[in-house]
């Protein structure tokens, strides 16, 4: 991130979605992705337009000869955080959707911009690649939708069920030789390093809907942490060529923490998407 970004992000965030200099007066707000490779989060700011219930986004990179980062990061991973000024003096933070816009639609909305903001139109003099717009549509989990919130039930279970397998294949794996143990092992940390990166994009969404399950969310927020360090620490094992009898203590508890961080998600948020009784909601985290 650049230090001009960081101190528009940060003006962004202190005054309720406004900035000033070349900016000032523009419908800006600050998208969050998933890096396409690193699954890391990137936070830029972009110009936007509202349209219906979503939110346009142009990938004009000042007409630069080639797509911005957060494009192509939007194709790999579309669930993404948006911040944005919500008129009342704050910043609102909202789960998206990315959906890249094709043919006509893409081109009535490019053009509804450029006359809209003119800048726009020398983006496009400056480049000859066509200019993507990304329509993003906020998940608003308050609004009732039992279809799309079992759809969300379920991509939960499904994931913990393949997390659950490959840490078993791991750890029942026997005495495998350091390099074959380390592949899986690293292709395991990408993994789940990019399903709990996916679900930080996803929790925003359920801040606004179960306020009353702000313990909770807290508490898993702190356990993507606590597991990312579990992970950078394996990482650094096997890039170094542990042998596994190294390895497999580190893996055994990460394999203990990943099945208490899964455990406490599917008690709590599944009912709360499947309108179910969760009972109480006790805070802290679970994780040593």
């Amino acid at each position: 991130m650049t230090g001009w970004t960081e101190r528009i992000i940060t003006e962004f965030r202190a005054n309720a979605g406004r900035v000033g200099g070349r900016f000032e007066g523009a419908d800006l707000l600050l998208l969050t992705t998933l890096g396409a490779r690193s699954a890391l989060r990137r936070t830029t700011p972009v110009g936007y337009a509202r349209e219906g219930g979503a939110l346009h986004v142009f990938a004009s990179n000042a007409g630069a000869g080639r797509h911005p980062g957060w494009y192509h990061n939007l194709l790999a991973h579309p669930q993404a955080v948006v911040e944005i000024g919500d008129g009342a003096g704050g910043v609102r933070t909202l789960t998206v959707r990315a959906r890249p816009l094709a043919a006509a639609e893409r081109d009535l909305a490019w053009a509804r911009q450029a006359a809209a903001v003119p800048a726009y139109g020398e983006y496009e003099a400056r480049t000859t690649r066509v200019i993507p717009v990304v329509a993003l549509l906020p998940l608003d989990l308050a609004v009732p939708d039992d279809g799309r919130n079992r759809a969300l039930a379920h991509q939960l279970r499904s994931v913990h069920a393949t997390m659950r397998a490959q840490l078993a294949a791991l750890r029942d794996g026997g005495p495998a030789a350091g390099g074959e143990l380390a592949v899986h092992c690293l292709a395991f940390c990408d993994a789940l390093g990019a399903h709990h990166g996916a679900e930080d994009m996803v929790l925003p969404a359920f801040d606004a809907a179960f306020p009353r399950l702000a313990p909770v969310l807290a508490r898993l927020r702190e356990e993507h942490r606590q597991v990312a360090g579990a992970l950078e620490e394996l990482r650094a094992l096997l890039e170094q060529g542990a042998e596994p009898g190294a390895v497999r203590p580190r893996l055994e508890a990460l394999a203990a923490d990943a099945e208490t961080h899964f455990a406490y998600e599917e008690r709590y948020l599944l009912p709360a998407l499947l309108g179910e009784e969760a009972g109480n909601v006790p805070g802290g985290s679970g994780l040593s």
